[in-house]
């Protein structure tokens, strides 16, 4: 059972007497205005017929979908009023997403939350975006233009049979509007207490009856946050931009054909780890910031037939390039994707896949950071074979396997198994059993990390360990969404993981004495611990009328973990099982108080997570209001509060690489987006 703090109960029950304030009505001239009710999040009953790839790599809605799947539409992220993706994943039951400092976020599904969480596969338009250095999405790099996203599809727990390794806990594919689709101009802009400023210009063109093409370029700068007295900034302002283009054709009646580029830069200031010299001050805490450069290069080919099988091949090409003040990177990223379904044979809806990629590195190491062999290249191919089994007409199992080859491990295999059954429209409930696995990345086979133990005077030096193994996630899964009215839907997930192999640092027990830097542990890294998990996840979804709709998710998870308590542990084991929330809350309400105008409220229960023995992240409730006006119909201006609740508060707290912990203070921020 949900217990709030007694100081957030006044706070819970204005935001529900908000919720009930009747609707207003006003009218207005329908030439020169677009009613703000026609913008309003689609219901469930759309919502769920919405035909979307990523759950299954073939068109399918998501009330078929045997999976624990969630659709952010684009009306969902605009009235949100927010600036960033992890602040649009904040919605999704299941997710954990708490904000470190300006620009650096952890993110993750179902536990195991951190700054470079390694069990989450996010791709923009199929192209994955996690980083093969540490097998986690650095998001202060990620800064696209919220406008130009069609949608959003998460589907939490493993789909390493379809997307390859590191679909572990969750994957996210974010889906970009077509350039047919945003045809015209659009210019928009704002700035804020915390986002100091932001914007951007869009424009597309049409080349031919079957070809269109669009342009965008946008940009932002955010302001330090305040370390946790209050009394001074962290230093982590910055500024990025980034520059896209997308090319979409219908080459003939069965083939198109999308080309999209991407270039960003950003420079992100922040205390993160030192330098080390073997001469006096021999260690200094400064801005260690990240000053980068990723270009992108996609194109994919869909080709599809009159009897209804398809094929779709994509190729892409990411170079990134990033300066660290105690190292520098140089990585080209090279991946071919190719799946095809086969016609329809006896209830049987077969589908195969293959992936190939190349990852080439190269690093100028430095005393603090080091990678051995300071250049690398990994050759990584994968194939899989999924059958979709029509049992009977509200019966439906599918099978699925991906055997994967990598540099690091050699071979593995992915299996999966899934039922769903519908007995009418309003319920549909599904299993699944699925394993999944975790590729040892880069750093792990390879990096020397050197810096003081947090908090201590001694020194650490952390080896990798070229025997490292995948990490390894069996699955049961269990999910159910029933129609309870037209207007009224409930959908939810119980998953039961068991995670073996699962990386560890531990110090080795040797001690060597060095006459700078005096004593200095060596740890290594390894697959030393089992951890098992079981969680709740459930979205409700109301649509009180036209006008009014609300929404309320709530997540629990708890963990177990199995570890020798004789082994020096880098971080202590009994702290993990309380290192993510166990509960989180979510309450939307989004209203049209008129034809024009929208108020939108959104209140937030996290739970306290631990952060080691002596110190903790206190749980908070935080809500934020957005309200909305549409003068005219391509005209929209917004203001909205962000953290309303207090001044500051802390959401997260990764000190070995972060030394200098931030809080997220209260923020205003004003919009405004013209189309033309």
């Amino acid at each position: 059972m949900l217990l709030l703090p007694k100081r957030y109960t006044a706070t819970l029950m204005l935001l529900l007497h908000t919720f009930a304030v009747p609707a207003l009505c006003a009218e207005s001239s329908r030439n020169d205005i677009e009613s703000a009710s026609d913008l309003l999040p689609l219901s469930w009953e759309e919502l769920t017929e919405l035909d979307v790839s990523s759950l299954s790599r073939q068109t399918q809605s998501v009330k078929d979908s045997p999976a624990a799947a969630f659709v952010i539409t684009s009306e969902d992220i605009r009235r949100a009023g927010v600036t960033s993706l992890p602040e649009v994943l904040r919605m999704v039951p299941g997710m954990d997403v708490a904000k470190i400092n300006a620009w650096n976020w952890a993110v993750s599904a179902r536990g195991f939350n951190d700054l470079y969480a390694n069990k989450l596969q996010v791709m923009i338009d199929g192209r994955s975006i996690y980083d093969p250095l540490v097998s986690g999405v650095y998001w202060g790099q990620q800064n696209p233009s919220l406008q130009d996203i069609e949608r959003i599809e998460v589907l939490r727990g493993p789909s390493g049979s379809l997307w390859g390794a590191n679909a572990v806990n969750g994957t996210i594919n974010i889906i970009t509007r077509s350039a047919k689709d945003t045809q015209g101009g659009l210019l928009y802009g704002g700035g804020g207490t915390e986002e100091q400023g932001f914007g951007g210009i869009r424009y597309g063109g049409k080349l031919d009856d079957s070809t269109f093409l669009r342009g965008t370029i946008n940009g932002i700068q955010r302001d330090a946050s305040t370390d946790l007295s209050g009394n001074r900034d962290t230093h982590d302002y910055g500024n990025a931009q980034n520059g896209n283009f997308r090319l979409d054709s219908q080459l003939t009646e069965h083939d198109q054909l999308m080309v999209e580029g991407n270039v960003s830069r950003y420079r992100l200031h922040g205390y993160f780890i030192g330098i080390s010299s073997p001469t006096p001050p021999l260690w200094r805490q400064d801005d260690f910031g990240r000053d980068g450069f990723t270009g992108s290069l996609q194109g994919s080919w869909k080709h599809h037939t009159d009897s209804g099988h398809y094929s779709d091949l994509n190729l892409s090409y990411t170079q990134t390039d990033w300066q660290l003040a105690m190292n520098e990177m140089s990585r080209s990223h090279l991946v071919l994707d190719f799946h095809h379904s086969l016609p329809e044979y006896d209830s049987h809806h077969l589908m195969w896949g293959l992936n190939y990629q190349i990852i080439n590195d190269n690093f100028n190491n430095s005393l603090t950071l080091g990678f051995e062999p300071d250049q690398f290249t990994q050759h990584n191919i994968g194939l899989f074979l999924q059958d979709q089994i029509d049992l009977s007409d509200d019966l439906i199992l599918t099978l699925g396997n991906r055997i994967e080859h990598f540099t690091f491990t050699g071979w593995e295999t992915e299996p999966n198994a899934r039922l769903m059954w519908t007995p009418n429209k309003q319920h549909s409930l599904w299993a699944a059993i699925s394993r999944a696995v975790v590729l040892p990345n880069r750093a792990q086979h390879s990096i020397r990390l050197f810096k003081p133990i947090p908090g201590s005077s001694t020194f650490f030096e952390a080896a990798a360990n070229p025997q490292m193994l995948t990490e390894n996630l069996l699955a049961y899964e269990l999910g159910w969404r029933w129609q309870i009215a037209n207007n009224l839907d409930i959908d939810t997930a119980l998953f039961y993981n068991i995670y073996d192999r699962m990386q560890g640092t531990k110090f080795d027990g040797n001690v060597r004495t060095d006459p700078n830097f005096g004593s200095i542990l060596e740890a290594t890294v390894g697959n030393y611990r089992q951890v098992k998990s079981y969680g709740l996840e459930t979205a409700l979804n109301y649509r009180v009328n036209h006008d009014w709709r609300l929404q309320a998710s709530y997540s629990a998870n708890r963990f177990h973990v199995d570890y020798d308590p004789n082994i020096a542990w880098f971080r202590d084991p009994q702290t993990e099982p309380h290192s993510n929330p166990q509960q989180t809350l979510s309450l939307r309400s989004l209203f049209n108080l008129t034809n024009e105008i929208e108020l939108d409220l959104w209140g937030r229960y996290v739970d306290k997570i631990t952060v080691d023995t002596v110190s903790n992240i206190p749980a908070y409730f935080t809500m934020d209001v957005r309200l909305g006006w549409h003068p005219h119909k391509d005209l929209e201006l917004s203001f909205s509060g962000q953290n309303l609740l207090d001044n500051q508060h802390p959401e997260f707290s990764d000190i070995l690489y972060i030394p200098v912990a931030s809080q997220i203070q209260r923020g205003y921020l004003a919009q405004v987006s013209w189309r033309f």
